[in-house]
C-alpha cells in the first residue's frame, strides 16, 4: 500500500513538473489565470457585501463568519482548479473523439489518470495568496478559535475537496451514456453554484437535499462551521458518510462507463 502512494504520488509530481513547464512557455496566460481568479473572487465578495449592507447576518453567520466562509470557497475552488479542472472539463471529448483509448492503455489507474494528468499551476498562486488571508482572517476573529479547529476544518475541507471531484466526476461521465454530453460543464457549474452560498439561508426540503441526494453544502459550510464553531458531530457523521457514497459512486459509474466506450477503433 505505501509503495502504491508513493508510486502514484511521484506520477502526479510528474505531472505538476510538465503542466508546469508548459504554463511557463506562456507566461502571459499564466498571469491572466490569476487575475481571471482575482476578478472572480472580488465579484463574489462585493455580492455579499452588497447584502450585508441591509442585513447584520444570514442565519447563525455574521459578516465577519461569511468573510471567512468566502475565502474557504475561494480556497475550495482554487484545490478543485489545481487538481482537477484541466482534466474532467475534457473527458467529453476525449470520448467523442477516441483519444479516451491512450488514458485507457497506460499501466495505471484509468480514474487517476484521467482526473489528474494536468495540474494548472497557476493555482498555486492564488492557494498561497488564500491561505494566508484564512490565517489572518482567524486571527483577527472576534473570538479565539482554538488550534484543535484548525485540525477540524482540515480534515473538513479535504473532505469536501474530494466531494466536489466526486459530484463533477460522475456529471462527466454522462457522456458515457449520452455519446455526447457537452453541456455537462455547464451542468456542474450550475449544480456547484449551491456550494457558494452559506448552508444557514437554506431551509426546509432545499436544506436537506444539500445535505445529501446535492449535497453542496457540504463542500465549504460545513468545513467553516469547524473552523468557526468547533466539532458537530452531526454534521461530520453526514459529511463522512455523504463522502463515502458519492466517491465509491463515482467509481462504479467510472467502471461502468467504461464498458461502454466506444473507443477509436470500435
Amino acid at each position: 500500500m505505501e509503495d502504491m502512494v508513493r508510486r502514484y504520488f511521484s506520477l502526479w509530481q510528474s505531472f505538476f513538473n510538465n503542466s508546469l513547464t508548459r504554463d511557463m512557455e506562456f507566461k502571459a496566460n499564466f498571469l491572466a489565470g490569476v487575475m481571471v481568479d482575482s476578478v472572480f473572487y472580488g465579484i463574489h465578495y462585493f455580492f455579499f457585501s452588497v447584502i450585508y449592507s441591509y442585513v447584520d447576518a444570514l442565519g447563525d453567520f455574521t459578516r465577519e463568519d461569511v468573510i471567512i466562509f468566502l475565502i474557504v470557497t475561494f480556497l475550495s475552488d482554487t484545490v478543485y482548479m489545481l487538481f482537477f479542472s484541466g482534466n474532467l472539463f475534457n473527458l467529453n471529448r476525449l470520448a467523442v473523439k477516441g483519444e479516451l483509448d491512450f488514458y485507457l492503455l497506460k499501466p495505471v489507474h484509468s480514474q487517476f489518470l484521467v482526473s489528474m494528468r494536468y495540474v494548472k499551476s497557476h493555482a498555486f498562486v492564488s492557494l498561497i495568496i488564500l491561505a494566508a488571508i484564512l490565517i489572518k482572517l482567524v486571527s483577527q476573529y472576534s473570538v479565539e478559535i482554538p488550534f484543535v479547529n484548525w485540525i477540524y476544518f482540515i480534515f473538513s475541507f479535504s473532505m469536501g475537496a474530494l466531494l466536489w471531484y466526486s459530484v463533477d466526476f460522475i456529471i462527466a461521465c454522462s457522456t458515457f451514456w449520452f455519446r455526447n454530453f457537452s453541456v455537462g460543464g455547464w451542468l456542474s457549474h450550475e449544480v456547484l453554484k449551491f456550494s457558494t452560498r452559506p448552508d444557514s439561508i437554506y431551509s426546509g426540503f432545499l436544506r436537506k437535499t444539500l445535505f445529501t441526494l446535492v449535497p453542496m453544502a457540504l463542500i465549504s459550510s460545513v468545513p467553516t462551521r469547524f473552523l468557526i464553531y468547533g466539532l458537530d458531530m452531526k454534521y461530520f457523521v453526514v459529511q463522512f458518510g455523504v463522502i463515502i457514497a458519492f466517491f465509491g459512486l463515482s467509481i462504479i459509474v467510472w467502471k461502468r462507463g467504461i464498458k461502454r466506450y466506444e473507443s477509436a477503433s470500435s
